[in-house]
């Protein structure tokens, strides 16, 4: 039903202009709210409800709602009246309360009068409680019987109603190609699409847009009217952009950083909020200390915790207290109980701008220093971080990396824009502990560029750990041969002399270990052996079992289990969880290469078991190291073992209890480079067919085939490689060459200037030619025709810079 709305009463001040906001026709993920809101509002015993909760949780448009649900159910009349924006303090303001008071007792009789006789109470909605001498109001309510249905951000002192906390939609805790449907149920996202579609009704949820999405509706926490506002943003441009503006502050109503403070106008009435601030807005803070912290928050990207901020602003402990409690209280911060990484562990309690508040820029010299301040903090941060997993504290550590993922790609960015080349490296070695045990799928080389760090006077050993870090983006590329072109250009003395031998050494197995496994797996164990020398315990672990699988591939399963027994031992006496149960899984395999299926189970649970304490993103790195170790030489083989992988955990998704309502996007982190290199419909597939199957079969998956005893064949004609390859044409032939090097159709059509759609194309007509059903066996026709992949420079080496050009971005920790 309308709610008819009454002639303001007197002495009420009208509200400021708002921005348009693109709401949906229909409430959304408040069916139980009205459920419970309508069953109080009928009990005669309650003289009425108060709605409370932060700016944009939607107070108001969940009274209105409510009335109307509360009417269309007993048939009672509902009134709307603002309270009085500023309550009466003058003396000569009697008359006029007086005057107020009197028209809301005849409006309040009005409405009792015509109120039925089944003793059906009226219902009288009043917004901003907290804003306005509501004593007259409420006491007037109960003389009338008028139950009260009120919104107010903070409970008044003694209003007599039944308070009812407005929470923030529930927000997604990770997102799935496998099922989108499940991420379109999630309230806030239906919220998010539904404003979307209000200014573009030609938009859906797509595979290339699900996780952006997703993070969005974290990143505001899923307040609903700053959804409102983002989307916006995101239906007239992208939610690429509406997502980028998140993390760059840039709010949609921003404030000018010109205007001054907020100062009481001439009449001594508050001024409007700078740039006609929505109403309700609180004006910037008058105080030092207070407006020192908000100008400083502009710096982080998406949430933080309390201690960075009181880092970064140099604030002593008392009066950060002070400051960031006069901030809460204004509504110019808010504060959830999500994860915060500190320096020391981690904090149930995270930080945000709200994504309408004031926005003021620091002056550039401040703006600079602060920013160098937060990548410092940050840094320090995921060394602390990495220290914690090494050491055995590895629920914390991890905690604190998927938690500032955002902050840290911050900080990387920082130090690589202002010339701090080591700085960023030292930052890079912390992270590369997170992401060697959640199976990461890239490294943090991969993306955008890397500086030449010979502007550097420790530039030696920046140039080596830059290298180092593109040869191993190589090899998870694919691409061994230009990994082995960066670590010829290191030396064995430099390497010593740096203290980076045994990552050297193990990189150079890696590369090897297609063409000669044998070597590899010696080289590999003498790695193991020399992260142990240098106390890099946890490291030599992972580099153990690198090499356990590479001796099982080459059939000595004894050696392998004997291996792996080691790492499980060393591990569990050293509290290290992690490794231990990666080295359960690697067990697990050899197991059912033996046909040992109940062992198999036994391994596989007992790792389950061990993990899911870690959370989510320790599960699935475990699986995503051992089904996509880059001791498979096998790049497609690897990655559509991951995928397999990202299937099974997707239906185990749901067995965290312990971090229910914790967004980690444990599985969305891993998806969007797989899909990359496979391509949407090889990546599709394997993601169903590990839905479809046990954690044990998955492992024997990657237990190699038997070798079958053929003739040797006959010598093959050289290959005309100039034009064509058999009934190839010569473009079907570049684009064979590619695929076989491992590269995705977007990499290709970027590689050779051509449209995705036409890659696809070129990939059909040659597996109709050959005979091919996958790009996998295109790969091995192309092998056997004895054609290289392209000697063209890879597609990860070409964003690198030459060497006397500086950058202004750095890599990327999470997909943008």
């Amino acid at each position: 039903m309308t709610i008819p709305v009454p002639s303001p009463v007197k002495n009420s001040r009208p509200s400021a202009p708002r921005p348009p906001i693109a709401f949906p026709a229909d409430m959304v993920g408040r069916d139980y709210e009205v459920t419970a809101l309508s069953a109080l509002l009928a009990d005669p015993s309650v003289p009425g409800v108060l709605l409370t909760g932060v700016p944009g949780a939607g107070k108001t448009r969940l009274a209105a709602e409510t009335a109307a649900a509360y009417c269309a159910s007993t048939g009672a009349t509902a009134v709307r009246v603002e309270a009085s924006a500023e309550p009466s303090t003058n003396s000569t303001d009697s008359t006029d309360s007086s005057n107020t008071t009197d028209s809301a007792l005849a409006l309040l009789a009005t409405l009792t009068a015509d109120g039925n006789a089944g003793g059906v109470r009226p219902l009288l909605l009043v917004d901003d409680l907290d804003r306005s001498d509501h004593h007259w109001l409420l006491r007037a309510c109960a003389v009338a019987s008028v139950v009260v249905l009120g919104t107010a951000r903070q409970a008044p002192a003694a209003h007599g109603l039944v308070p009812f906390p407005v929470d923030p939609l529930p927000v997604p805790l990770d997102c799935s190609a496998l099922d989108l449907g499940a991420l379109a149920r999630v309230p806030s996202v239906q919220l998010y699409l539904a404003c979307l579609r209000t200014i573009n009704p030609a938009f859906s949820l797509q595979l290339h847009n699900q996780q952006v999405i997703a993070r969005t509706c974290v990143e505001v926490g899923g307040n609903p009217g700053a959804l409102c506002r983002t989307a916006r943003v995101a239906a007239l441009e992208s939610p690429e952009v509406a997502w980028a503006s998140l993390g760059d502050r840039t709010v949609p109503h921003p404030v000018p950083h010109a205007v001054p403070h907020s100062a009481p106008a001439e009449d001594g009435t508050p001024s409007a909020a700078p740039g006609g601030a929505p109403r309700g807005a609180h004006p910037w803070p008058t105080d030092e200390a207070p407006t020192r912290l908000l100008t400083h928050c502009q710096v982080f990207s998406g949430g933080f915790g309390p201690e960075a901020l009181r880092h970064i602003t140099a604030t002593g402990p008392e009066e950060f207290s002070s400051a960031l409690e006069t901030l809460l209280r204004g509504h110019l911060l808010t504060a959830s109980t999500l994860p915060s990484g500190r320096l020391d562990g981690t904090a149930r309690f995270r930080l945000r701008l709200p994504p309408d508040g004031p926005a003021r820029r620091l002056p550039p010299a401040e703006d600079t220093a602060a920013r160098l301040a937060h990548a410092r903090y940050y840094a320090d941060l995921a060394r602390a971080a990495a220290d914690r997993i090494v050491s055995g504290h590895q629920r914390s550590g991890l905690i604190a990396f998927w938690s500032e993922e955002r902050n840290l790609r911050t900080a990387l960015e920082t130090l690589l824009r202002h010339g701090r080349t080591g700085e960023a490296l030292d930052l890079v070695d912390g992270i590369r502990v997170y992401w060697r045990v959640t199976g990461g799928w890239t490294t943090w080389a991969e993306g955008r560029p890397l500086p030449d760090p010979s502007w550097n006077p420790a530039g030696h050993r920046d140039r080596i750990r830059t290298d180092l870090l593109l040869a191993e983006a190589g090899i998870l590329a694919g691409q061994p041969e230009a990994a082995t072109d960066l670590l010829d250009r290191i030396t064995a003395d430099a390497a010593q002399a740096v203290g980076l031998s045994a990552r050297v050494t193990r990189l150079r197995a890696l590369c090897v270990l297609a063409a000669d496994p044998g070597r590899g797996a010696a080289l590999l164990d003498g790695a193991a052996g020399r992260h142990r020398s240098d106390g890099d315990r946890h490291e030599a672990r992972y580099v153990s079992l690198e090499a356990a699988l590479a001796r099982f591939r080459l059939g000595d399963t004894v050696a392998a289990a004997a291996t792996a027994l080691e790492v499980l031992a060393a591990a569990q006496q050293g509290r290290d969880t992690l490794a231990a149960g990666a080295a359960l899984l690697h067990l697990a395999v050899f197991a059912a290469a033996e046909g040992r299926a109940q062992a198999t189970a036994h391994y596989c649970e007992r790792a389950l078991s061990a993990l899911r304490a870690l959370g989510p993103t320790a599960v699935l790195g475990a699986i995503a190291t051992t089904l996509g170790s880059p001791a498979l030489p096998d790049v497609v083989e690897r990655a559509i073992g991951t995928a397999r992988g990202l299937g099974a955990f997707h239906t185990w998704r749901g067995a965290f209890p312990e971090d229910a309502g914790t967004p980690d996007f444990a599985m969305a982190r891993l998806e969007e480079p797989v899909r990359e290199l496979l391509g949407e419909a090889v990546f599709a597939r394997a993601l169903v067919e590990g839905s479809r199957a046990s954690l044990p079969d998955l492992l024997a998956s990657i237990v190699p085939a038997p070798a079958l005893p053929v003739a040797a064949p006959a010598e093959p004609p050289a290959p005309d490689t100039r034009t064509r390859i058999g009934p190839l044409t010569p473009r079907q032939t570049e684009v064979s060459r590619l695929v076989a090097a491992g590269l995705s159709n977007r990499q290709i059509a970027h590689r050779l200037a051509i449209s995705e759609w036409t890659v696809v194309n070129h990939i059909r007509d040659t597996m109709k030619k050959l005979g091919c059903s996958s790009r996998v066996e295109i790969a091995g026709w192309m092998h056997h025709s004895g054609l290289r992949p392209s000697p063209e420079q890879p597609l990860f080496l070409r964003t690198a810079l030459p060497p006397s050009t500086p950058t202004l971005s750095g890599p990327t920790l999470i997909p943008s």
